[in-house]
């Protein structure tokens, strides 16, 4: 008789605890959007477009501007779209310009000149899918921040510096480079290489061992152009006559499946220390080391 009260009591207290964990539960989940929604009210956005399909900035000191579009759900560089974007860094991009929240709205802000408004350091434009256009100015700094403008606002903000850091001039960081498959001694079954006219066939386990080093140390990071027409290969002498070319074949370690994977080898750069590179299928023109290209296709003991 007492195990059994026993019993009913612990019920009871379990029962008793329940309640209370599904009661704290409701109560912080309404403060925390209790919280999300006052901290919302207090946000003031300078510009807040979730639809862009066009973004452009131009820096003061770099003299350049930048432009993508969008189309089709995927961005592409406006003045050439054949060079190919990673998506996730323009669009990185796009969320940063086209939802900015100010650090704060002055009040009674003084002449834009004072901010460095009439002259901005960055213009950023960009449109929504129906044409409309947001143009943002960026000025001088202030302190580890920003004063910014709307085109036509009359108000000025301060915006983080991070804003300031997204914009960046240089095309390589939003290209989509080629990528090297894992070609491994385990992996790589031979390596064709044609020169002149001759192809040469490397099978030989010792070959194999050497030349996977080779495939092993290749990356595509230096872009020496990033859309190279038919007339302008002969240059890099990539051209069908001057080019080495190297195909290697391997088993892809997760499909099993037989592959290929082929480069284009063409001449060194002024400084000798660089060779021209192409991939079958691409247009980008590649910078890597002399060295580590030439043990993808020579043996060291030739």
């Amino acid at each position: 008789m007492k195990q059994k009260r026993s019993w009913i009591i612990l019920g009871a207290i379990l029962a008793a605890l329940l309640i209370l964990y599904a009661g704290l539960r409701i109560y912080n989940t309404n403060t925390a959007k209790r919280e999300a929604r006052e901290t919302d009210k207090s946000t003031v956005y300078v510009t807040n477009e979730t639809d862009a399909a066009e973004i452009s900035y131009t820096g003061t000191a770099e003299e350049k501007t930048m432009e993508f579009v969008k189309n089709d759900g995927e961005w592409y560089y406006a003045p050439d779209r054949e060079i190919p974007m990673d998506q996730s860094a323009v669009a990185d991009l796009a969320d940063t310009v086209t939802v900015c929240r100010a650090v704060r709205e002055l009040k009674e802000p003084d002449a834009l000149s004072d901010y460095g408004l009439d002259d901005p350091l960055y213009t950023i434009s960009f449109k929504n899918a129906k044409g409309t256009e947001t143009t943002l100015y960026i000025g001088q700094a202030a302190g580890e921040d920003y004063y910014a403008a709307l085109k036509g606002d009359g108000k000025v903000y301060t915006v983080e510096s991070t804003l300031v850091s997204a914009l960046t001039f240089d095309l390589s960081g939003f290209v989509q480079t080629d990528t090297v498959p894992p070609i491994s001694s385990g992996s790589l079954k031979k390596v064709e290489v044609t020169e002149n006219g001759k192809t040469a066939v490397y099978d030989a386990k010792e070959d194999i061992a050497e030349l996977a080093g080779g495939f092993g140390a290749l990356s595509f990071t230096s872009c020496a152009d990033y859309h190279a027409e038919e007339e302008k290969l002969k240059d890099y002498g990539l051209d069908g006559e001057s080019r080495v070319t190297v195909k290697a074949v391997y088993e892809d370690p997760d499909s099993g499946e037989e592959k290929e994977f082929t480069i284009y080898v063409g001449k060194t750069d002024d400084s000798g220390a660089w060779r021209y590179v192409g991939t079958d299928g691409s247009k980008i023109v590649y910078l890597v080391s002399a060295d580590t290209v030439e043990n993808t296709y020579t043996p060291a003991e030739q």
